[in-house]
């Protein structure tokens, strides 16, 4: 082959080469397929504008357990676990019983030592009535016979007469003061007996407050709910839980009880925030502890005030916003937290297009429409509400065009 047979061959394949090197840079910078960049469709339906807020869930009602008040210092024998589930009438904490039974014994000896006085007052007592009775049976017989003795003084001499006189006044006086005596026995009896009476009783009401206190060494929880340990003030620092073994005071609280049924969520808002909500609103609730359900709402509540949260620095000033639940898990518990998210505007019929498709060039809010026969068509949309994943676009797309979710015509270098 010539020399420039094999320069014109050269010549050619550089053209061919150059050529491609063209049509590659024209198809990235200007007109290249849709191929490698994602693409979706514009729809028509409603836009809904979504608020979401970071939340916590709380139980409205909460049963707390105490430690019995007269029971004086006791040792638990027996706790549940931190967490665990509940029903009503359930066991969940239960005290070592000795000390307690051990009083309880104590007062029922005392309770029987104070029958057992009564017992014998009311004897001794008894036979010393019968005693006076006697007596003064006694004192109205020999009146009697005075009397009969002083009817006949007439016929008797006169000193013998005033003897007789004499005789029956002091057997008046002998029955008045039997009479006296047994009155006063009586009284006296009545009043020792009482009081005897008085400390069976006091003797009782003890015996009753230590059975009362053995049935408290158990604490039952009144609802179904989840057990939650409360911490022991008496270990430091920081406290820790109460566990078995463990002693508390007279009133101490062991554990609560959080009704499961009055489960609500909290959050706290931003004034900006404050101002796109209303009570009434509709609301969507994610505990993040529970990822596959969502659990529907409403706001019950919104603070009028605002209140300042020291949490974060430099403090904020937000307002407390409560979120009624429609239902609730069985894996929810307190404490959990919680993602609120709100619709706060809705537009119907509206022409919807994702927040990834559309781009800013040169102050323009553009999208990118695929062409027939390759590359892009630049579209110059006017966006008439903005929410977190969709625009409602009013100019620029229309429904069931396709637009680039990447930006397939990036900036030249």
């Amino acid at each position: 082959m010539s020399r420039n047979k094999k320069r014109g061959l050269v010549g050619a394949a550089l053209a061919i080469a150059l050529v491609l090197a063209i049509a590659g840079v024209s198809g990235a910078f200007g007109g290249g397929d849709a191929v490698d960049v994602p693409t979706t469709a514009v729809v028509k339906g409603e836009f809904i504008d979504y608020m979401q807020v970071r939340g916590e869930v709380k139980a409205v009602r909460s049963i707390p357990l105490t430690a019995p008040s007269s029971a004086g210092d006791l040792q638990i024998l027996e706790l549940a676990k931190n967490g665990m589930n509940v029903k009503k009438g359930d066991v969940v904490v239960k005290f070592d019983p000795v000390p307690v039974q051990r009083t309880h014994a104590e007062k029922l000896s005392e309770l029987k030592q104070a029958e057992e006085e009564i017992g014998k007052t009311e004897a001794q007592y008894r036979i010393q009535e019968q005693q006076a009775d006697m007596d003064l049976a006694k004192a109205r017989y020999d009146v009697q016979r005075a009397e009969l003795d002083a009817a006949t003084q007439e016929f008797l001499p006169r000193l013998e007469g005033e003897q007789k006189k004499v005789a029956l006044a002091s057997a008046r006086e002998r029955q008045r003061e039997a009479e006296r005596k047994l009155k006063a026995l009586r009284d006296i009896s009545r009043a020792e007996v009482a009081s005897k009476r008085q400390k069976r009783d006091k003797a009782k009401l003890d015996v009753q407050q230590a059975e009362r206190q053995l049935g408290a060494l158990q604490l039952v929880t009144p609802v179904d709910g989840v057990v939650n340990i409360m911490p022991n003030w008496r270990s430091c620092c920081p406290p820790p839980d109460f566990k078995a073994g463990d002693r508390a005071w007279p009133g101490q609280i062991i554990a609560d009880v959080p009704d499961l049924a009055t489960m609500r969520v909290t959050a706290r808002l931003e004034e900006a925030e404050r101002g796109r909500m209303q009570p009434g609103q509709k609301v969507v609730v994610r505990a993040d502890a529970v990822p596959d359900r969502e659990l529907t709402g409403r706001i019950d509540d919104i603070s009028t005030l605002a209140r300042i949260d020291f949490s974060n620095w430099p403090p904020q000033r937000n307002f407390d916003l409560i979120v009624q639940l429609d239902q609730t898990d069985p894996r929810l518990r307190p404490g959990m937290t919680t993602a609120v998210r709100v619709a706060v505007d809705r537009v119907a019929d509206a022409v919807l297009i994702p927040v990834r498709a559309v781009f800013e060039k040169d102050g323009r809010s553009v999208a990118y429409v695929p062409k027939a026969r390759g590359g892009w068509d630049e579209r110059v949309v006017k966006i008439a509400r903005r929410g977190q994943e969709q625009l409602v676009v009013t100019d620029g797309v229309k429904p069931d065009e396709r637009v680039a979710l990447k930006d397939p015509i990036p900036a030249v270098k």
